[in-house]
């Protein structure tokens, strides 16, 4: 008996043990920099960086060939050289972190590239340095979002490396478009006081509504306006998005504003402009601002330089939330 007891014993510990063997040895766990297990946040941004430089160069090399001011043509060269080295860089890190990039322009961008195909002189000019602003726009919102809550190291140091770069092109473009639109003499800023603009409606060459003038921005130097803050929708206030128009691309058509050359659609892809600390603009005297908090005036500038407008000085308006 006690001899098949043991035996039982023995048998009992043989089939056991690998049981309890594996229950004590934990799986290696995978981390979101391992090969091929990149969170979505990170494998989104790559997509989106991506896309980003291949409609940078694209556009780029279209403003070399037909922009009208050299500046721009000067502009487009600058953003086909800086965008080609940070694709180079996302293409070698994806190599390394077996990542598919898209080889490709996703439609939005397409359609935006197509656009400015058919588009020479000053109307490229104005359209490019629009579109450039939007992007803009949208590539440091979406590189600083990586920079601080990306999950992956690598491409987190890439987003911090890569925002001062788009930072400064977010700077020149708005430099530069103040001297585009001098050259090119705006009709609205010639025909319509800015006073009389604030509030108004405008409207597509379609006759669709496009949105209601919520402030103007001024160039800081010259006091000429640059763009129109559209707001577009919401409740009181509430739910309101505002979008830039080149402030060129408007004209005065009896008693409403027209946005030439700019579709419903195209109003409701652009991203929603966003004031810093060095945006000069009509601001809050007019009550189109949600925000109650105290403006603070500009110095420097008076509005003989603005052409129409009063002695009240341009405000630099706080950011809306």
């Amino acid at each position: 008996m006690k001899r098949h007891h043991l035996l039982a014993t023995a048998a009992m510990l043989l089939f056991t043990a690998p049981a309890l063997s594996l229950a004590q040895t934990p799986a290696p766990a995978k981390t979101v920099t391992e090969k091929g297990q990149l969170a979505q946040q990170d494998m989104t941004f790559a997509e989106k960086a991506a896309i980003s430089d291949m409609f940078e160069i694209q556009a780029g090399k279209l403003a070399q060939d037909q922009a009208k001011e050299q500046g721009v043509k000067q502009f487009g060269s600058h953003m086909v050289a800086d965008h080609t080295k940070t694709s180079d860089a996302m293409k070698t890190m994806a190599r390394e972190k077996s990542m598919t990039l898209p080889t490709k322009l996703d439609s939005e961008h397409q359609q935006k590239l197509d656009k400015l195909r058919g588009l020479k002189g000053d109307q490229f000019d104005s359209a490019y340095l629009q579109g450039q602003m939007d992007a803009h726009q949208t590539a440091v919102t979406l590189f600083r979002q990586q920079a601080e809550n990306g999950k992956d190291a690598d491409l987190r140091r890439f987003a911090e490396q890569s925002l001062p770069t788009l930072e400064q092109h977010l700077r020149q473009v708005r430099d530069l478009r103040p001297n585009v639109a001098s050259a090119a003499g705006g009709a609205a800023q010639q025909s319509t006081s800015f006073e009389k603009m604030m509030g108004k409606d405008v409207y597509g060459e379609n006759g669709k509504k496009l949105g209601d003038v919520a402030d103007i921005i001024l160039d800081a130097q010259t006091g000429k306006a640059t763009q129109v803050i559209l707001n577009r929708g919401g409740v009181l206030g509430i739910g309101a998005k505002h979008v830039a128009l080149d402030y060129n691309l408007l004209r005065s058509d009896s008693d409403r504003l027209v946005a030439r050359q700019v579709t419903e659609d195209q109003v409701k892809q652009m991203a929603e402009f966003k004031y810093d600390d060095t945006t000069v603009s009509l601001g809050k005297r007019h009550g189109t601002s949600s925000d109650s908090s105290t403006d603070h005036n500009t110095t420097g500038h008076n509005a003989g330089a603005a052409g129409g407008m009063d002695s009240t000085q341009p405000r630099n308006p706080q950011p809306n939330q």
